[in-house]
């Protein structure tokens, strides 16, 4: 969840960060052979087939050139180069690439190329879901930022105890549910503590302990790009609308 997103680890990558270039190498991995594949028209292994080290010479080419405001995605450019790499090997092996399409025409649609196409494909989506997810933890982290919150408050502030942690997460869903609390919150970025009193029945002391987990998540539930993160909140999640107070 707290991974570096793509275009960050492109960033660190292109600025000579060597641990960044073999993370995205890793993480691209699978994506390198399907292209390779599909160009070659043929499965491919990275044990026997030299066309992968091509590719991957031409996936490293890809970033170090990838331009971020050029419009085309990252796994777009990236295949468009590896391609051009190949037909530039296939070129300069002309024999032996004629040899391998005559002998095998259609062996790029069996059935171990399936299977990888189908693997490559569900690694290179949880990839994207990585992706966004991280860019959603941005996001959350500039809003935590406004209540003098940082990630590193909730791990230390988180109820290890599930009936406090569900309390909690209640007061929270009260003022997702209340324009008022929910007004007063976000104008003062304090809690609504005497209101909260009178309708929680909780006392001060127990408010202000939990105050940086219910504001956190107070956000989770009324700020939509942080709604992937509503699944961390165990089901206490509110309806849609809210009451006035």
């Amino acid at each position: 969840m707290f991974q570096f997103t793509l275009k960050r680890l492109l960033q660190r990558a292109k600025n000579g960060e060597e641990k960044a270039r073999e993370e995205l190498i890793v993480k691209h991995r699978d994506y390198i052979a399907r292209v390779s594949s599909r160009v070659c028209r043929r499965f491919l292994s990275w044990e026997n087939d030299d066309e992968l080290s091509i590719a991957l010479l031409a996936f490293n080419e890809a970033i170090d050139s990838y331009d971020f405001n050029q419009g085309a995605s990252f796994a777009s450019f990236a295949y468009t180069v590896i391609q051009r790499r190949l037909t530039d090997y296939f070129r300069r092996n002309s024999a032996k690439y004629e040899l391998l399409l005559s002998a095998n025409p259609d062996r790029w649609e069996n059935h171990a190329l399936q299977l990888l196409e189908q693997r490559s494909q569900r690694i290179y989506q949880e990839g994207v879901q990585q992706e966004r997810m991280a860019e959603t933890i941005e996001l959350y982290q500039q809003h935590l930022a406004l209540y003098g919150i940082t990630l590193e408050d909730l791990v230390q502030c988180s109820p290890k105890h599930r009936d406090t942690r569900e309390r909690f997460i209640q007061v929270a869903v009260t003022i997702a549910h209340n324009q008022h609390l929910l007004k007063v919150l976000n104008r003062t970025r304090k809690l609504p503590v005497k209101e909260l009193l009178e309708i929680t029945g909780l006392s001060t002391r127990v408010l202000e302990k939990g105050r940086r987990y219910i504001i956190a998540t107070v956000l989770v539930f009324t700020e939509p790009e942080l709604s992937a993160l509503k699944s961390f909140t165990q089901g206490f999640i509110p309806e849609t609308g809210r009451e006035n107070a």
